[in-house]
């Protein structure tokens, strides 16, 4: 009895955390992106002289925005699949929200140690972005129609990373909860594997995340806005909420997966904000070093690495499976 309400807690308390966490993860994006470009960014600490209109700081910038967005009117193309468009950002929202309750955070095991919590999170984050498709498909735009034509062709790749580098892992840890391979023991083999599947899966991530050089879905310079051209208000809001909940999962199942046992105890808190800020400082550096690439170019590119990277993943993952 006591394990269930602790469980309850633990998923009532996770939502507004995660949120929390992945405002403070943009955030990080946004300004060590712009201090890698010599720009100020979002400011920690507002100038004198603008308090009194500003604000104090800007540290929830990407809270701002969406905030001001769910302020704005929401309108509503008369062209569109008028159901399919308006649901789609609160159902990849849904989705997004519910697979953080099978990834464990230090101190909440949450719902990682039910069995399949490994399939069940993975098929919940892929069906949180298959609604960022079928929500601009339904648009009408033929700005979204591109945008959204170049994510199915980036989603088919970075997702092919992505399930790559979960099941080696599932292989060499002859489990598929999260809670397992969490709080399994280490190893030399078990090691290699974690730095050739992790190396695979912060591949995929840049794809997902839509990380220059892939994130051609939304290039403003040639699409408008992609797949959120026709997108305003409330809706594009819950859409940007969804990435501030993906951004928090990712990180929080490479964590859980790559860098066991750190997502399972309370006393390792302080090295899994430092694991997830090194993270996102990687994904910034990526970002900020590359140019934008084609989508032929992203699509060549992730066969030529997650292809080989998964198969070397597999025969270490087999090989463990054997000796162990």
């Amino acid at each position: 009895m006591v394990d269930l309400i602790f469980t309850v807690i633990s998923l009532i308390v996770i939502v507004p955390l995660a949120l929390f966490l992945g405002v403070i993860y943009s955030y990080l994006l946004r300004k060590l992106s712009a201090r890698f470009q010599w720009r100020v960014g979002p400011m920690l600490r507002m100038y004198g002289d603008l308090k009194p209109l500003l604000g104090t700081t800007r540290l929830l910038q990407p809270l701002y925005d969406i905030l001001k967005l769910y302020g704005k009117e929401t309108i509503v193309p008369d062209v569109s699949r008028r159901r399919l468009f308006v649901y789609s950002p609160f159902l990849s929202l849904f989705f997004a929200v519910a697979a953080i309750f099978f990834i464990p955070f230090p101190g909440m095991p949450l719902l990682s140690g039910v069995p399949y919590s490994l399939i069940i999170a993975s098929y919940l984050l892929i069906a949180s972005i298959l609604f960022t498709i079928l929500g601009p498909v339904a648009s009408g735009s033929p700005w979204a129609a591109i945008g959204a034509r170049r994510e199915v062709e980036l989603f088919l790749v970075s997702e092919l990373g992505f399930v790559l580098s979960l099941f080696a892992v599932a292989i060499a840890r002859q489990s598929l909860v999260i809670w397992e391979i969490s709080s399994g023991g280490q190893s030399l083999y078990l090691a290699l594997l974690t730095v050739t599947a992790g190396a695979l899966m912060f591949v995929a991530m840049l794809g997902k995340l839509h990380i220059k050089p892939f994130d051609m879905p939304e290039a403003e310079a040639e699409i408008v806005a992609g797949p959120y051209t026709e997108y305003s208000g409330k809706l594009l809001g819950t859409y940007y909420l969804t990435k501030v909940f993906l951004l928090y999962g990712l990180v929080a199942l490479f964590i859980s997966l790559f860098l066991p046992p750190i997502a399972t105890d309370v006393l390792w808190l302080p090295l899994y904000i430092v694991a997830a800020v090194v993270l996102v400082f990687l994904l910034t550096s990526v970002q900020v070093l590359n140019p934008r690439y084609r989508i032929r170019n992203a699509i060549n590119w992730y066969l030529k690495v997650a292809i080989p990277l998964g198969v070397l993943n597999f025969i270490i993952a087999l090989a463990i499976w054997l000796v162990v």
